[in-house]
């Protein structure tokens, strides 16, 4: 017996469940549609450096030497964005005022899937991260991190 809410084709989520996740071409589709607004700011699809080419569920923006890398991680579970210039990188969650971020522990309201994160964190990006993505690179040096060894170009 089907409840109320499968009756009407509405999708019901356990809490904890962990959804299927998206394929290559689900999450490339995904990341091409949300963050299609930094074309706004002169940011282009560019090819993934060979050196960080292995992991196929990466998109990388680039515009000059400013670049936006959309990843997926946790085999299809969560999505990170690090901003990269320079040889140092930002995750965009430090360019989000600190009042305005989510909790983090126990009891904290995550998205459900990579797909609805990768969404989410399109919007933070846009909303908090105009400066970085317009040229004006100060905060990002403020708080900024050298790129770790195994993410350099070796020569």
């Amino acid at each position: 017996m089907l409840g109320a809410a499968a009756e009407a084709g509405v999708s019901q989520t356990v809490p904890g469940a962990v959804s299927t996740p998206p394929s290559l071409s689900d999450f490339t589709a995904a990341v091409r549609e949300a963050f299609s607004f930094l074309g706004r700011f002169g940011f282009q699809e560019v090819t993934v450096p060979a050196h960080r080419a292995g992991d196929p569920f990466q998109i990388w923006f680039g515009a000059g030497d400013c670049f936006v890398v959309v990843a997926g991680e946790g085999y299809g579970t969560t999505a990170s964005v690090t901003l990269e210039h320079d040889g140092r990188e930002l995750s965009e969650i430090y360019l989000v005022p600190v009042d305005v971020r989510r909790p983090t522990g126990v009891g904290r309201k995550r998205p459900t899937d990579q797909l609805e994160q990768l969404r989410e964190i399109a919007e933070r990006l846009e909303r908090y991260g105009s400066d970085f993505l317009g040229g004006d690179l100060s905060r990002f040096i403020e708080k900024a991190k050298p790129l770790p060894p195994y993410k350099r170009a070796v020569d």
